[in-house]
């Protein structure tokens, strides 16, 4: 923006609004608690990407010296990426009451099939860089309206953030327990209007875009915190101009015409008024089945009306009950380890940057004193030599004792104690990280059978193990917060597939009033009490091949039955079928029709009259 526009627009803006006030000011105090730990995630992040620059002497003084290395081993980015698991752990949900088990696995099949509506895979790639790298990611899980398909009306969004969009409370290190996290994100001004409503056109923000061409590009701060009855509320602003405002921002909220108080939706109120106020929606109408009851004609009293066998006659009836909700801050952060007194968990760079800059200093000496190095020719003095491309060259000598005196120095520098050393910090960091040659897929000089080899990769993913425990809760976190946002905002049924008991695919919905209870006392409540966590066998359920493996080593061992028969084949391949194994259900059917003459004939030999016996015995 030009200096003028800039001086005209703070000349005439209105006064700043005091809520705007109060949470710009913990902003900025938020923000410079935390700049120390920003400016650790860049460098972390440069060290991953193969920054050149080196440390100087550590007892001389900090920051980088003035020149910088021309030969990066990145062993920052070869160790991460050794880390890098791309799989996704599958939920695995448990009822708190045993009546709840159908359900739980209701829950189990939705998550499965929004795991792949959210291409969850795609978003955890990163997120596996990110984590080692800089300690930590995030996930924002909320509900998008703005989501429509012909079934339903809104979806579940989960959207990754960078450690360096987050910026917690000071002093509090786990977001449960904190009163308030802001989250900053660069957005166009045009999306801002599209999708609040609000013109930001004139606004500038601190998001470092000086760039005249980036004029569109603002910053949104948003926070979400503990209002005074302890639920959630969010606020967000750019520039000086508040976006969004909700005190309760849980809660439902609808529109009123405030010519006729009707209901709203779109832009125009059927009486043709365009002027509307917004008010909270507190209580949900969901239809539930109960039991039919008549009244009797004589008493006036209700009576349950029963079917053929006894039963209640159930029918849909409408029940008022409030809103669920989740009282969640949306965010999930996911740790790389686990440190005391620390928001983010400890970076994998931090531990080996030492390491790594010795590596880059050392790759600079090397590549000097091997580019440097050469040959020099001593010739008498006044003899010329020739300096073509031809094969032979002509060297024109007056008597043997100049003859002597032509002669070729080899200057090589020795740069074996410096690769020796650069090696070195290489397994340094390595055993810092806990990685082995036979976790990376190398050779390993220690590991002398195959079940040497295998102790070692089991040893380094040992040394893994808390990572990935860090990973698997935050997924278990993941899956709950989407079930009690469908819980709390999926007013229609949401259509979701799944495999069932013999193998078979199963059409159902996910409906939020089959999680409605009453208590003992008749009043309804949502029922939420399941508890989420990773089914430690999804690792081999998405690895086909390993499943295919394992079976083939069932059948060996007779787990199916015996080789040979045809209902030990008939086992093995439904099983092979229902691990999507090719053409294993063309294969199944050969064999059920090759029993099914089998049983046939055994059938017809059993009637058949055996050779000396008579059909029917003699009358006494």
């Amino acid at each position: 923006m030009k200096w003028w526009k800039k001086l005209m627009r703070d000349v005439t803006k209105p006064e700043i609004p005091a809520k705007l006030k109060k949470w710009k000011k913990k902003y900025d105090t938020a923000k410079s608690k935390y700049e120390g730990v920003l400016s650790e995630i860049e460098r972390y992040e440069n060290l991953y990407d193969g920054d050149r620059r080196v440390n100087v002497n550590p007892n001389k003084g900090d920051g980088y010296a003035p020149v910088v290395s021309t030969n990066v081993r990145n062993i920052t980015f070869d160790l991460t990426e050794s880390e890098v698991d791309i799989s996704i752990p599958f939920p695995q949900v448990t009822p708190v009451h045993e009546e709840d088990e159908e359900q739980a696995k209701l829950i189990e099949a939705f998550l499965k099939a929004e795991m792949k509506k959210l291409r969850l895979k795609a978003k955890n790639d990163i997120k596996e860089r990110t984590t080692p790298v800089t300690g930590g990611s995030f996930d924002l899980v909320e509900w998008d309206n703005t989501i429509k398909t012909h079934c339903a009306v809104g979806d579940l969004s989960v959207e990754g953030l960078h450690p360096e969009n987050v910026i917690p409370q000071p002093g509090v290190t786990e977001i449960e327990k904190m009163d308030y996290i802001f989250i900053r994100t660069t957005q166009t001004k045009d999306y801002i209007k599209r999708r609040f409503g609000v013109d930001v056109s004139e606004e500038t923000t601190d998001n470092d875009l000086e760039d005249e061409n980036l004029e569109d590009i603002i910053q949104l701060v948003t926070v979400y915190y503990r209002n005074e009855e302890g639920g959630i509320g969010l606020f967000r602003w750019v520039g000086d101009v508040i976006v969004e405002d909700l005190e309760d921002y849980e809660a439902r909220h609808i529109k009123k015409c405030t010519k006729c108080g009707a209901t709203v939706v779109g832009s125009v109120c059927a009486c043709g008024s365009k002027s509307f106020k917004e008010e909270k929606d507190e209580m949900d109408h969901v239809m539930v089945p109960m039991p039919k009851t008549v009244r009797d004609s004589e008493t006036g009293e209700e009576l349950v009306v029963l079917d053929e066998f006894g039963n209640p006659v159930m029918e849909p009836k409408p029940i008022e009950i409030p809103y669920y909700k989740p009282n969640l801050i949306p965010l999930i952060l996911r740790r790389n380890i686990s440190k005391y007194k620390s928001f983010l968990g400890y970076s994998d760079a931090k531990a080996i940057e030492d390491q790594q800059d010795a590596v880059k200093k050392l790759g600079s000496k090397t590549n000097e004193k091997t580019l440097k190095a050469g040959s020099f020719l001593t010739l008498p003095e006044g003899l010329n030599v020739e300096t073509t491309d031809k094969e032979f060259k002509i060297v024109r000598v007056k008597n043997p004792s100049e003859m002597a005196m032509i002669n070729v120095l080899n200057c090589q520098a020795d740069i074996s104690k410096d690769l020796t050393l650069l090696e070195t910090n290489y397994q340094w960091a390595k055993s810092a990280l806990g990685i082995t040659d036979a976790y990376q897929g190398k050779y390993d000089s220690s590991a002398t059978s195959g079940a040497a080899k295998q102790y070692s990769i089991n040893q380094a993913a040992g040394r893994l193990e808390s990572k990935r425990e860090m990973k698997n809760e935050s997924f278990a976190k993941l899956y709950e917060y989407m079930f009690k946002k469908a819980l709390a905002y999926a007013d229609q049924p949401m259509p979701i597939t799944y495999e069932g008991k013999d193998g078979k695919r199963v059409y159902s919905h996910f409906d939020k009033a089959d999680f409605l209870k009453r208590d003992s006392s008749g009043e309804w409540y949502w029922n939420d009490e399941f508890l989420f966590d990773i089914d430690p066998t999804s690792t081999l359920l998405t690895n086909r091949e390993a499943m295919w493996n394992q079976n083939d080593i069932k059948l060996q061992s007779g787990a199916y039955g015996q080789l040979g028969d045809l209902r030990t084949m008939r086992l093995y391949w439904q099983q092979q079928e229902r691990s999507g194994y090719p053409n294993a259900g063309e294969t199944l059917a050969e064999i059920e029709r090759m029993l099914a003459e089998q049983n046939e004939q055994q059938a017809m030999l059993a009637q058949m009259p055996q050779e000396g016996v008579p059909n029917e015995m003699p009358n006494m």
